[in-house]
């Protein structure tokens, strides 16, 4: 587990990585990565970095919206999980899901529903 200092500054950086997806064949997930990164020499370079969640491209742009909700629920589930374990002053928190949701927009309270109902709705 890390401490994060007070002053520290933390940025979201985004990975990209090719997993197999099994009957469907290769596919892409996107990362979120949060690194504390700081000067040294005129260069930049990273102290930490944690790995708070992962989520496949596919649902990050499929039209069939409670799916794709459902996938962006459960990136942020586990978001969340490993952001309550850093010691992060509220402000430093918003900014770092700020950054995220820029990304993979948090989903409605209700996104965990579509895993019973499993009724495909399709945006336009």
């Amino acid at each position: 587990m890390f401490f994060w200092l007070s002053e520290q500054k933390m940025n979201v950086r985004w990975e990209k990585q090719i997993v197999e997806a099994g009957k469907n064949g290769r596919g892409r997930s996107l990362v979120a990565v949060l690194v504390d990164d700081y000067q040294e020499a005129e260069k930049t370079k990273m102290r930490f970095s944690e790995q708070l969640g992962s989520i496949k491209e596919q649902f990050l742009h499929s039209k069939a919206r409670d799916m794709r909700a459902f996938h962006q629920g459960l990136f942020w589930a586990h978001v969340d999980k490993k952001l309550d374990r850093l010691t992060l002053k509220p402000e430093q928190r918003k900014e770092i899901e700020s950054k995220i949701s820029e990304t993979v927009p948090r989903p409605n309270a209700d996104w965990s529903l579509w895993s019973v109902t499993c009724i495909p709705r399709y945006d336009p």
